[in-house]
């Protein structure tokens, strides 16, 4: 099962007391040994600072919880020790209590039979098709042999080409990836744009040099790959040489990739674009448009690649020498995307393994792998039947006043509160606070799918070929696209799908996105006060706005164009700042043996410090505003407790910071929350004013 889908299955909460027993280590499904997490000491905390309360154990009855020595743990506790984790849920958050309340609504959604029209068609044919146990059981791995097979029968260069080109490549795994957008020299134009693929080890500096990071998705891939093609019919040892063979040929495509590929940005030079004839030529002997044809997406008079040396040295990396590896890459890739298409023993025991990664000793939920599957494939049909059914446009009303009320008031806080600003640039970031789009609940005009159909099993139709019509009509989507009219500020369902707990900025087209996911649980009530409201769905448009002006943001103009608005002497000491904040977190240990790297999450730290100032700024406008109410809301809102593996997992990789730390770090930032509760040097929430790090 692809791991994108098993994160909904364990939630995808990793957004994330003291026990000094040993953790003992965690067996998998597979039967290979998760190193144990070592569990925090009481009487220790890392970092010198505050316990990290996040951690599942690392709080008991005894511990102390001090309203000016750790605010997170204060507020939280009794929540802490009476919380227990749900099944196959590694992490549970606010924000992941939401997504249970998303998840048991979208269960419904499965099996409503009121529902009608054809995204409810759909959903209904496939869900059919998920959770017929019986029929998927008695076809077993059978349905992935031919596809295994065209892979074993590779034995040249050409045949290798053959493969590629053909219908047996189930997943369309190529030597890149394609999408499809707006042209950087024509935004109005949509082109194709082609990337490398997506590496097992996340980044290509893995491969050169291997990090805790690397490691642990190298460890979840091994498992995963080894079990399948177990499963799949070759042996234990044949399985190991053929991951290994995977990565090796990963390594080779990594050599090929410039370290500074993820600085480039989306808005592609000119120079990077080429015609269908160049392109191919720079790949000389590698037939990349006939991969392109075989993909559907060579309709495209333009291509433009964001890594033109990568491409350029794929003539020396697809050999004969070299097939043995590209096979076992396309052997290991295919079998551990069919996870979710076979029986369910693969099932199940794949998504326990996933658990068992994340700390978890849990069955898995029959339920929630028919959901993840049904919502994995469709993706657009399950969002449209989510907000005909529980979206309204009074929300969607309510929610696009409240961020313009933020707009004004974080205007405000540009003209009066940020001292370090010169006039050029202040107009600047006030000209692209005023330009930027607002997207809220859900989208005006909703995806059309009435063009997709597959059979249903009263139809005599498969899972499977369920699968193949989805992604040959995706396909199809994306290359109707080609050469037509751009719409960049069109509401984007697809990566922003309104029935996800989620929010996010966009510095492409200087938007933020509010979706309607969020709007439940600690987050949003419409019966909350004033107060709570800024505290939970407050904080979130903040931060949204607040990405504008971070690292990220502080590269794009009002109109998503990668453009310095900054005075060189404004964006120095911009950079100072940035370079504080970093140098502030990098000192956190937030579980023994990690040290945390404050420029992983340098840009969320930015948002969440920046928004907290415009919510305090909007709180003084506001006469008997419930500062108490307002301080406990926000620090509710990253409440968390998680298996220490999950923990592991976010701090290697989580680009926010750790949730008591969204807590802690950010409001001792601030006189407003030291002042009101009376904290002093001295206290564990007290920060001198010079050693603050809030860069806003």
């Amino acid at each position: 099962m692809k791991r994108i889908i098993c994160g909904l299955l364990l939630l995808a909460l990793l957004g994330t007391t003291a026990c000094s027993v040993e953790i003992p280590a965690v067996t998998a499904a597979g039967g290979a040994e998760i190193p144990a997490v070592p569990a925090a000491d009481d009487t220790k905390i890392p970092d010198g600072r505050w316990l990290n309360p996040d951690i599942i154990g690392n709080v008991t009855e005894d511990t102390p919880a001090e309203l000016k020595d750790n605010f997170a743990l204060y507020v939280n506790k009794d929540w802490i020790l009476n919380t227990t984790l749900p099944d196959l849920v590694p992490s549970l958050t606010s924000l992941g209590e939401a997504e249970l309340i998303l998840m048991d609504r979208k269960m419904k959604l499965l099996t409503d039979d009121s529902l009608t029209g054809h995204d409810a068609e759909l959903v209904h044919k496939l869900y059919a098709l998920v959770s017929d146990w019986d029929y998927r059981d008695a076809q077993g791995i059978e349905p992935a042999k031919p596809y295994m097979d065209a892979i074993r029968d590779i034995d040249s260069l050409d045949e290798l080409y053959d493969y590629m080109c053909s219908e047996h490549n189930l997943m369309q795994l190529y030597p890149f990836t394609m999408n499809v957008d707006a042209d950087p020299v024509d935004s109005s134009v949509y082109i194709t744009y082609l990337d490398p693929p997506g590496l097992t080890l996340g980044t290509e500096e893995e491969y050169r040099n291997r990090t805790d990071v690397g490691d642990l998705f190298y460890d979840e891939a091994k498992q995963v790959s080894d079990y399948m093609l177990v499963r799949l019919g070759f042996n234990e040892e044949e399985a190991s040489d053929m991951f290994e063979n995977s990565i090796a040929y990963e390594a080779l495509l990594a050599e090929a990739i410039p370290s500074d590929k993820h600085q480039r940005s989306k808005n592609t030079d000119a120079e990077d674009c080429y015609t269908l004839e160049e392109f191919t030529g720079m790949s000389e002997g590698v037939p990349v448009d006939k991969m392109l044809d075989a993909s559907g997406l060579s309709g495209s008079d333009t291509i433009c690649i964001t890594v033109p040396e990568y491409f350029s040295a794929l003539k020396d990396i697809f050999t004969e020498e070299n097939v043995p590896l590209i096979k076992d890459w396309l052997a290991v890739r295919t079998a551990s995307e069919l996870t979710d298409l076979l029986d369910k023993e693969t099932s199940k025991t794949v998504a326990e393994m996933y658990g068992a990664m994340a700390g978890l000793d849990s069955e898995a939920n029959e339920d929630l792998i028919v959901l993840s599957t049904v919502a994995g494939y469709l993706p657009i049909p399950m969002d449209n039947l989510y907000i005909r059914t529980y979206c309204t446009e009074q929300q969607q009303e309510d929610i696009a006043a409240i961020v313009e009320d933020f707009k004004k008031y974080y205007r405000e806080m540009l003209e009066n509160e940020v001292d370090w600003l010169s006039p050029e640039t202040r107009k600047a970031a006030i000209e692209k606070l005023d330009n930027m789009r607002v997207n809220v609940v859900f989208p005006d005009e909703l995806e059309d799918w009435s063009g997709l159909d597959f059979a249903g099993p009263d139809e005599g139709g498969s899972l499977l070929e369920a699968r193949r019509a989805i992604e040959r009509f995706k396909t199809e989507r994306k290359a109707a696209k080609l050469g037509t009219k751009a719409d960049i500020y069109k509401w984007n369902q697809i990566d922003l799908p309104a029935s996800t707990v989620n929010a996010a900025y966009s510095p492409y087209n200087n938007s933020i996105n509010i979706q309607a996911g969020v709007l439940v649980g600690e987050i949003y009530d419409d019966d909350m006060s004033f107060e709570q409201k800024m505290g939970g769905i407050g904080m979130i448009i903040g931060h949204e706005i607040s990405h504008a002006f971070d690292t990220s943001g502080a590269e794009y103009d009002e109109d998503g164009r990668r453009i310095n608005w900054w005075t060189d002497e404004d964006y120095t000491t911009f950079q100072e700042r940035v370079a504080k904040l970093v140098a502030w977190y990098d000192g956190f240990i937030p579980m023994e043996g990690l040290k945390y790297s404050g420029d992983r999450i340098k840009t969320e730290a930015i948002a969440d410090m920046t928004s907290m100032k415009c919510l305090l700024y909007i709180a003084k406008q506001m006469e008997g505003f419930d500062y108490d109410t307002f301080f406990r809301q926000y620090a509710k809102l990253w409440r968390d407790q998680s298996t220490p593996e999950a923990v592991r997992e976010t701090i290697l990789m989580d680009v926010h910071p750790a949730h008591y730390l969204r807590i802690n770090a950010t409001l001792a930032q601030f006189d407003d929350f030291l002042n009101f509760y009376g904290i002093t040097e001295g206290d564990g929430m007290y920060i001198a004013p010079e050693d603050r790090v809030a860069v806003w």
